[in-house]
């Protein structure tokens, strides 16, 4: 092998080199940007949660409020 075909092996395989160290770091801020939106999301889900809760709260007072007491039977057999 000639040394230009060796210099240019060794270019290509430093140029893979810096390739795959960018991409590693690409990775790692990729799977804390995913963890910080986990995180969120979680959140979300629990205030979202929150807000169901308080809306079926308000449904149920409602029901309650425009529901009239029962009221007893009164009876109808003549003495």
């Amino acid at each position: 092998m000639s040394l230009e075909l060796l210099n240019q092996l060794e270019n290509k395989v430093q140029t893979t080199l810096e390739s795959l160290e960018m991409l590693r770091l690409e990775m790692d801020e990729l799977k804390q940007e995913n963890a910080a939106l986990k995180e969120e999301k979680q959140a979300w889900e629990n205030k979202l949660g929150q807000l169901l809760d308080k809306f079926s709260e308000l449904e149920n007072l409602a029901d309650d409020s425009t529901t009239s007491p029962e009221q007893p039977a009164t009876s109808t057999a003549n003495w």
